[in-house]
């Protein structure tokens, strides 16, 4: 089973290598060279958000405080701050509503402690170091889990260039977290007998090794296209809408969507 899975994996990153993740449009209206710092900012924040939700906020927040005081380096005085988020009434049955201004403090302080995310393969040993730093100094970025999925969802946009330059190691390091693959190996039948009874590290550990077999110098470049076989897009799902119907899809013969057969 591993060895048809890798073959159709492997072309399964072929048609989708050019879907980009809908998430690297939240920070849309930030100035290019606060893209990273962006980008950290909407990991810190996108907690129980929607994509629409999360992007709403950011720029609600940048045109209230301005880029340079909420991302750069112009003071924002902690008044401004807790006004302008209190002001997205929007947010009343967020559960984090209360935390919002502590996790943009935290992530100026992140930024103010560990330096221009364009230096921060120079900073971080590699992106599991960068992953655990950011697990450890900001809240809800993963201190109790074992999956870190929005710790390593940054690092691959950082690390693989999906938002500023990219780093020249650590791509081959990176990890697709498991817990972002549940839904898509489900949906496809691809979960080896016994799965339910595995724990999770048995799981990452599967998945590490056959995204070695498939792309040890990039193992990464997978997470996108898995994300999208069957995610919800505009008007149907999203693999569909990207491939412009399913006559060019490699995974035809697993997938359960009523419009393989079209």
């Amino acid at each position: 089973m591993t060895r048809g899975l890798a073959q159709a994996l492997s072309r399964c990153r072929e048609v989708f290598a050019s879907r980009k993740d809908p998430r690297l449009a939240v920070w849309e209206g930030f100035p290019q060279e606060l893209g990273p710092r962006a980008a950290l900012l909407a990991t810190v924040l996108g907690q129980d958000l929607t994509v629409a939700g999360l992007a709403r906020l950011l720029l609600e927040l940048r045109r209230s405080l301005g880029a340079g005081r909420l991302l750069g380096s112009e003071p924002c005085s902690t008044q401004d701050l807790t006004r302008a988020c209190r002001e997205r009434v929007w947010l009343v049955d967020w559960p984090h509503r209360a935390s919002l201004d502590g996790w943009v403090l935290a992530t100026m302080d992140f930024l103010r402690v560990h330096g221009e995310p364009a230096l921060w393969q120079e900073r971080f040993e590699s992106p599991t170091n960068l992953v655990g730093t950011l697990a450890m100094e900001i809240p809800w970025m993963g201190a109790g889990s074992p999956s870190r999925v929005k710790g390593w969802r940054l690092a691959r946009w950082l690390v693989r260039g999906e938002v500023g330059t990219g780093w020249e190691k650590g791509r081959d390091e990176l990890k697709v977290p498991i817990a972002t693959l549940e839904r898509p190996l489900g949906a496809l039948g691809w979960k080896p007998a016994g799965w339910d009874d595995w724990t999770r590290p048995r799981k990452q550990v599967w998945w590490d090794a056959l995204a070695g077999e498939v792309a040890p110098e990039d193992p990464a470049s997978l997470w996108v296209p898995m994300e999208t076989i069957l995610a919800r897009g505009k008007a149907g799902p999203a693999c569909q809408e990207h491939l412009g119907g399913c006559g060019r899809c490699p995974l035809r013969e697993w997938c359960p969507s009523p419009q393989r057969k079209g």
